[in-house]
């Protein structure tokens, strides 16, 4: 089994701004830290690893019109390109798998209308905004609606933000709305280990993050500045995506949401369940088609998606 670069992986979780859950980042630093570290991990860890999933297409009637809506998972940590982690942390999605599978609906003929079934606490800010953008010009193509099944947090709701339309039940949760940043500082675990590490550089900023230094009044300025940039990008795209004011999703303080209560805020645009959602939705592009005679089964049918239901 090929070895996994945990450092790699570190540089996503560290020394970057984030679009996750605070509970979501402690429980990748508490994963990953050890292994950065080389501290000793269980051996009886699991080291299968979990991919994102394609895309679920649900045939709508008859199948030699193709009529159907596509069906994608958006699950676990958002991350900027394909990628995966062991099954100890958590499920992976990337922003370009994300943007490929609703390209390829878009360019289906067959497809009425795209779903985001969303599960996520976040990920990272590199790449979201892009993706984000690309679904909300998307939605003029065709209608691409968020089910949220049973998170959409942070960098996934900035995600279900730019969607058509967000439907939420009475406990699922959006929003989150904030940035998240850690700073690795490995000069107290070096010390006491009995290290000392020289490092050798030119331009103040290039050993800004290097955990082998103390952090600098300077760099911490430096971060603040980028969180507040970061959180300012954050807010001006969810107003627009939302039509709302900066004010209106600057009060939320990044606090989340469930059911009536979102949609009180116009975080969330109507309550349903998951399967009651994907029947409504698949109802409703039957009934716009140019076959309308095939919405008889469309309930039997869309129940068997289950919605990819977490385990």
């Amino acid at each position: 089994m090929p070895q996994i670069n945990y450092t790699n992986i570190a540089e996503m979780a560290f020394n970057q701004p984030l679009l996750l859950t605070a509970s979501l980042a402690n429980t990748i630093e508490a994963f990953l830290t050890p292994r950065v570290l080389g501290l000793k991990v269980d051996k009886h860890e699991n080291p299968e690893k979990i991919s994102a999933q394609e895309s679920t297409p649900i045939p709508l009637g008859d199948p030699e019109k193709g009529d159907r809506i596509v069906v994608v998972p958006v699950h676990g940590i958002l991350v900027p390109r394909r990628g995966s982690i062991t099954d100890t942390c958590e499920e992976v999605m990337s922003y370009e798998l994300l943007r490929s599978q609703i390209q390829k609906a878009l360019n289906d003929e067959s497809v009425l209308e795209v779903v985001l079934d969303i599960n996520s606490g976040g990920g990272t800010a590199q790449a979201a905004f892009e993706c984000a953008e690309f679904i909300y010009q998307a939605r003029s193509i065709k209608p691409i609606r968020a089910i949220i099944n049973f998170n959409a947090y942070s960098g996934a709701y900035l995600i279900a933000s730019a969607c058509t339309e967000i439907i939420i039940s009475e406990t699922a949760g959006v929003g989150s709305i904030g940035v998240y940043q850690k700073r690795l500082d490995l000069t107290k675990a070096y010390e006491e280990a009995g290290y000392k590490v020289h490092t050798f550089h030119r331009g103040a900023t290039k050993v800004f993050f290097h955990p082998d230094v103390e952090m600098s009044e300077e760099e911490r300025a430096h971060t603040e500045q980028n969180i507040e940039n970061t959180y300012q990008k954050f807010v001006g795209a969810v107003a627009k995506y939302r039509e709302l004011s900066l004010s209106e999703v600057q009060a939320t303080e990044a606090d989340t949401y469930e059911g009536q209560a979102a949609i009180a805020l116009k975080l969330a645009d109507r309550l349903a369940t998951p399967q009651d959602a994907i029947n409504q939705i698949a109802l409703s592009a039957v009934q716009r088609s140019s076959t309308p005679t095939l919405s008889k089964k469309i309930s039997v049918q869309a129940a068997s998606l289950l919605l990819n239901t977490p385990k």
